[in-house]
Protein backbone atom coordinates (compact mmCIF):
# COMPACT_ATOMS: atom_id res chain seq x y z
CA UNK A 1 0.00 0.00 0.00
CA UNK A 2 1.04 3.36 -0.92
CA UNK A 3 2.06 5.54 2.00
CA UNK A 4 1.31 8.72 0.31
CA UNK A 5 -2.27 9.34 -0.04
CA UNK A 6 -2.71 11.16 -3.22
CA UNK A 7 -1.44 8.21 -5.22
CA UNK A 8 -3.93 6.32 -3.87
CA UNK A 9 -6.67 5.11 -6.27
CA UNK A 10 -9.99 7.04 -5.82
CA UNK A 11 -12.34 5.29 -3.48
CA UNK A 12 -15.31 4.69 -5.58
CA UNK A 13 -12.72 3.14 -8.22
CA UNK A 14 -11.22 1.02 -5.50
CA UNK A 15 -15.26 0.10 -4.52
CA UNK A 16 -15.49 -1.30 -8.32
CA UNK A 17 -12.38 -3.36 -8.97
CA UNK A 18 -13.05 -5.34 -5.58
CA UNK A 19 -16.50 -5.88 -6.24
CA UNK A 20 -15.70 -6.96 -10.09
CA UNK A 21 -12.11 -9.18 -8.85
CA UNK A 22 -13.51 -12.14 -9.66
CA UNK A 23 -15.23 -11.49 -13.45
CA UNK A 24 -13.10 -12.78 -16.25
CA UNK A 25 -13.74 -10.39 -18.53
CA UNK A 26 -13.94 -7.14 -17.28
CA UNK A 27 -12.82 -3.08 -18.88
CA UNK A 28 -12.15 0.07 -16.72
CA UNK A 29 -13.80 3.22 -18.26
CA UNK A 30 -11.65 6.29 -16.65
CA UNK A 31 -10.69 9.91 -16.96
CA UNK A 32 -7.20 10.24 -17.70
CA UNK A 33 -4.81 10.46 -14.60
CA UNK A 34 -4.40 14.21 -13.68
CA UNK A 35 -3.15 17.08 -15.52
CA UNK A 36 -1.53 20.72 -15.35
CA UNK A 37 -4.21 23.06 -15.56
CA UNK A 38 -2.19 25.10 -17.70
CA UNK A 39 0.86 25.00 -19.56
CA UNK A 40 2.37 28.32 -21.61
CA UNK A 41 3.08 27.52 -25.31
CA UNK A 42 0.50 24.42 -24.98
CA UNK A 43 -3.15 24.14 -26.43
CA UNK A 44 -5.39 21.93 -24.19
CA UNK A 45 -4.78 19.08 -26.71
CA UNK A 46 -1.53 18.53 -25.84
CA UNK A 47 -1.34 18.93 -22.55
CA UNK A 48 0.25 15.50 -20.87
CA UNK A 49 0.22 14.89 -16.76
CA UNK A 50 1.47 16.44 -13.98
CA UNK A 51 4.20 14.45 -11.53
CA UNK A 52 1.47 13.54 -9.62
CA UNK A 53 -0.44 12.34 -12.70
CA UNK A 54 2.42 10.27 -13.82
CA UNK A 55 2.83 8.82 -10.21
CA UNK A 56 -1.19 7.46 -10.12
CA UNK A 57 -1.02 6.04 -12.83
CA UNK A 58 1.76 3.76 -12.40
CA UNK A 59 -0.24 2.99 -9.32
CA UNK A 60 -3.26 1.77 -11.54
CA UNK A 61 -1.28 -0.15 -13.12
CA UNK A 62 0.63 -2.04 -10.38
CA UNK A 63 -3.01 -2.41 -8.85
CA UNK A 64 -4.64 -4.26 -11.90
CA UNK A 65 -0.98 -6.20 -11.78
CA UNK A 66 -0.40 -9.21 -14.57
CA UNK A 67 -4.49 -8.93 -15.11
CA UNK A 68 -4.20 -6.07 -17.50
CA UNK A 69 -4.03 -7.50 -20.90
CA UNK A 70 -5.39 -4.42 -23.52
CA UNK A 71 -6.06 -0.82 -23.74
CA UNK A 72 -7.67 1.96 -25.46
CA UNK A 73 -7.30 5.45 -25.60
CA UNK A 74 -8.46 8.53 -27.04
CA UNK A 75 -5.85 10.19 -29.05
CA UNK A 76 -5.21 13.19 -26.41
CA UNK A 77 -1.35 12.77 -25.03
CA UNK A 78 -2.74 12.81 -21.36
CA UNK A 79 -5.35 9.71 -22.10
CA UNK A 80 -2.30 7.85 -24.04
CA UNK A 81 0.31 8.82 -21.38
CA UNK A 82 -2.19 7.10 -18.57
CA UNK A 83 -2.34 3.91 -20.06
CA UNK A 84 1.52 3.88 -21.22
CA UNK A 85 2.34 4.42 -17.73
CA UNK A 86 0.07 1.81 -15.84
CA UNK A 87 1.97 -0.68 -18.25
CA UNK A 88 0.07 -0.68 -22.30
CA UNK A 89 0.70 0.92 -25.18
CA UNK A 90 -2.77 1.93 -26.22
CA UNK A 91 -5.03 1.77 -28.87
CA UNK A 92 -6.34 4.62 -30.37
CA UNK A 93 -10.03 5.35 -30.02
CA UNK A 94 -11.74 8.34 -31.67
CA UNK A 95 -14.80 7.27 -29.46
CA UNK A 96 -12.99 7.70 -26.42
CA UNK A 97 -11.72 11.38 -27.48
CA UNK A 98 -11.21 13.68 -30.56
CA UNK A 99 -13.87 13.83 -31.80
CA UNK A 100 -15.81 11.25 -29.13
CA UNK A 101 -18.61 10.18 -29.33
CA UNK A 102 -20.84 12.80 -28.83
CA UNK A 103 -19.98 16.09 -31.08
CA UNK A 104 -20.96 15.87 -34.39
CA UNK A 105 -20.03 19.80 -35.19
CA UNK A 106 -16.69 19.92 -34.51
CA UNK A 107 -15.99 23.27 -34.73
CA UNK A 108 -19.86 24.43 -33.33
CA UNK A 109 -18.74 22.00 -30.06
CA UNK A 110 -15.44 23.94 -30.00
CA UNK A 111 -16.96 27.12 -29.69
CA UNK A 112 -19.88 26.02 -27.24
CA UNK A 113 -17.09 24.67 -24.49
CA UNK A 114 -15.27 27.70 -25.06
CA UNK A 115 -17.75 30.07 -24.32
CA UNK A 116 -19.89 28.16 -21.87
CA UNK A 117 -17.00 25.96 -20.31
CA UNK A 118 -17.30 22.16 -19.59
CA UNK A 119 -19.13 21.54 -16.73
CA UNK A 120 -21.62 23.61 -17.82
CA UNK A 121 -21.66 21.54 -21.26
CA UNK A 122 -21.40 18.36 -19.41
CA UNK A 123 -24.47 18.83 -17.08
CA UNK A 124 -27.05 20.27 -19.37
CA UNK A 125 -25.84 17.51 -22.15
CA UNK A 126 -26.81 15.04 -19.02
CA UNK A 127 -30.46 16.89 -18.80
CA UNK A 128 -30.86 16.33 -22.45
CA UNK A 129 -29.31 19.46 -23.95
CA UNK A 130 -27.79 18.88 -27.35
CA UNK A 131 -26.15 22.36 -27.34
CA UNK A 132 -27.41 22.01 -31.48
CA UNK A 133 -23.98 20.18 -32.22
CA UNK A 134 -24.27 17.25 -30.48
CA UNK A 135 -25.59 13.42 -30.15
CA UNK A 136 -28.80 12.82 -27.85
CA UNK A 137 -27.11 10.85 -24.23
CA UNK A 138 -28.21 7.76 -25.24
CA UNK A 139 -26.87 7.58 -28.57
CA UNK A 140 -23.25 8.41 -27.87
CA UNK A 141 -23.16 7.03 -24.64
CA UNK A 142 -24.85 3.29 -26.36
CA UNK A 143 -21.94 3.92 -28.81
CA UNK A 144 -19.39 3.30 -26.36
CA UNK A 145 -20.77 1.01 -24.12
CA UNK A 146 -21.22 -1.46 -27.66
CA UNK A 147 -17.94 -0.95 -28.73
CA UNK A 148 -16.48 -2.40 -25.23
CA UNK A 149 -18.66 -4.97 -25.23
CA UNK A 150 -18.28 -6.27 -27.96
CA UNK A 151 -14.05 -5.99 -27.39
CA UNK A 152 -15.05 -7.83 -24.22
CA UNK A 153 -16.63 -10.73 -25.79
CA UNK A 154 -12.98 -11.42 -27.72
CA UNK A 155 -10.65 -10.59 -25.30
CA UNK A 156 -9.88 -12.17 -21.57
CA UNK A 157 -8.78 -10.47 -18.41
CA UNK A 158 -9.14 -6.54 -17.53
CA UNK A 159 -8.53 -3.91 -20.24
CA UNK A 160 -8.13 -0.41 -20.00
CA UNK A 161 -10.34 2.67 -21.83
CA UNK A 162 -8.61 6.13 -21.24
CA UNK A 163 -11.16 9.05 -21.68
CA UNK A 164 -12.00 12.30 -20.56
CA UNK A 165 -14.81 13.57 -17.92
CA UNK A 166 -16.81 14.98 -20.70
CA UNK A 167 -17.25 11.47 -22.30
CA UNK A 168 -17.06 9.45 -19.29
CA UNK A 169 -19.36 11.09 -16.77
CA UNK A 170 -22.82 11.65 -19.65
CA UNK A 171 -22.40 7.67 -20.30
CA UNK A 172 -22.33 7.09 -16.02
CA UNK A 173 -24.94 8.96 -15.71
CA UNK A 174 -27.19 7.17 -19.03
CA UNK A 175 -26.45 3.86 -16.99
CA UNK A 176 -26.90 4.91 -13.46
CA UNK A 177 -28.90 8.32 -12.99
CA UNK A 178 -26.62 9.87 -11.46
CA UNK A 179 -27.04 13.58 -12.40
CA UNK A 180 -23.28 14.91 -11.28
CA UNK A 181 -24.87 18.15 -9.83
CA UNK A 182 -22.85 19.05 -7.16
CA UNK A 183 -20.02 16.98 -8.24
CA UNK A 184 -17.47 15.79 -10.30
CA UNK A 185 -15.02 12.47 -11.79
CA UNK A 186 -11.66 12.86 -10.43
CA UNK A 187 -8.72 11.89 -12.64
CA UNK A 188 -8.65 8.14 -12.34
CA UNK A 189 -11.99 7.79 -11.55
CA UNK A 190 -14.90 5.97 -13.74
CA UNK A 191 -16.47 2.77 -13.43
CA UNK A 192 -15.79 -0.84 -14.77
CA UNK A 193 -18.08 -2.43 -17.23
CA UNK A 194 -18.26 -6.57 -17.72
CA UNK A 195 -20.30 -8.38 -20.23
CA UNK A 196 -23.23 -8.39 -17.14
CA UNK A 197 -23.25 -5.03 -15.41
CA UNK A 198 -21.41 -1.87 -15.23
CA UNK A 199 -20.02 -1.15 -11.72
CA UNK A 200 -19.89 2.73 -10.11
CA UNK A 201 -18.75 3.36 -6.92
CA UNK A 202 -19.37 -0.50 -6.19
CA UNK A 203 -22.97 -0.89 -7.29
CA UNK A 204 -24.08 -2.79 -9.76
CA UNK A 205 -26.39 -1.09 -12.86
CA UNK A 206 -28.05 -3.18 -15.55
CA UNK A 207 -26.25 -1.75 -18.71
CA UNK A 208 -29.10 -1.16 -21.44
CA UNK A 209 -29.37 -3.20 -24.55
Amino acid sequence: MSERPELLLPHGLEASLACSEGAARRVLLVRHSDRPASVPGLSDTDFGLTEVGEARARWLGRRLGDGLRWALSSPLRRCRRTAELAGLVAEDSTLLGAPGPFVVDCPRGQEVFESHGTPVVVRGQIRGETWGCMRALEEGAASVVRDLLGRLDARPGTGLAVSHDAIVMPIIAWITGETFADRWLDPLDGAILTPDELIWEGRSFEVPR
